[in-house]
C-alpha cells in the first residue's frame, strides 16, 4: 500500500467514529432473546405444564394483538426500531475532528481546538474580552457569538475577517457565522 493511501486511511480512522458500541449492544441484545427462546423451547418440550403456561400466554398476547390499535402501535414501533438500526449501521459516525493532507503533513484538528483558536483571533482582531467570545463549529460552519462591554460598539466585520483569517492560516473551508450580543455586559 502507497504511504499516501495508508496516510488517507489513517486520517479517515482519526476523523470518523467506530460502530463497535451500538454492534455490541444489538448483537449482546439478539443473543439473550435467542437464548430465553431456546430456553423456553427446551422448557416446552420437557415439562408438559410449561407448555399449557406458555399456550395461555401466547393466546392472551394474540387477542391483545387482534385489536386494530394494539397492532398498528407495534408495527409503528418495529419500523422505528428498525429505521434507527438501519441508520446506525449505514450513516458513518463523525468524530468531532476535521483532517488536512498536504504533500508531506497530515493533520488532525479537534473541533474545539479550532474554536478557541477562532475565539483567540476574534478576541484580539475586536477587543472584546476573551470570556466574552463563544465560538461553536459545526460540520460546514463556525458561529461566533460576541457579548460586547456595554456601550463599546463591535465591528462584525472585524470579527468577520479574523474568523476568515484563522481559518486560512489553518486551512479548513468554514462559513464563518457572526453574531454579536444587543445587549452588552457591564464591564
Amino acid at each position: 500500500m502507497s504511504a499516501p493511501a495508508a496516510t488517507r486511511r489513517l486520517l479517515r480512522r482519526e476523523t470518523r467514529a467506530s460502530r463497535t458500541a451500538p454492534a455490541t449492544v444489538l448483537a449482546a441484545l439478539l443473543a439473550i432473546v435467542l437464548l430465553g427462546l431456546l430456553g423456553c423451547g427446551v422448557a416446552a418440550a420437557l415439562d408438559p405444564g410449561f407448555r399449557a403456561d406458555a399456550a395461555a400466554l401466547l393466546a392472551g398476547v394474540a387477542q391483545a394483538l387482534s385489536a386494530a390499535g394494539v397492532a398498528i402501535g407495534a408495527g409503528i414501533a418495529l419500523i422505528a426500531l428498525a429505521v434507527v438500526l438501519l441508520a446506525l449501521a449505514v450513516v458513518p459516525g463523525r468524530r468531532a475532528r476535521r483532517a488536512r493532507l498536504t504533500g508531506r503533513t497530515a493533520l488532525v484538528v479537534d473541533d474545539g481546538v479550532l474554536a478557541d483558536a477562532i475565539a483567540d483571533g476574534v478576541a484580539r482582531r475586536t477587543g472584546v474580552p476573551r470570556p466574552r467570545v463563544a465560538v461553536t463549529v459545526g460540520r460546514r460552519a463556525a458561529t461566533v457569538r460576541l457579548t460586547p462591554t456595554s456601550g463599546v460598539p463591535v465591528d462584525r466585520d472585524a470579527a468577520r475577517t479574523a474568523v476568515v483569517r484563522v481559518l486560512d492560516e489553518v486551512g479548513f473551508a468554514l462559513t464563518p457565522r457572526v453574531l454579536v450580543a444587543t445587549e452588552g455586559v457591564v464591564g
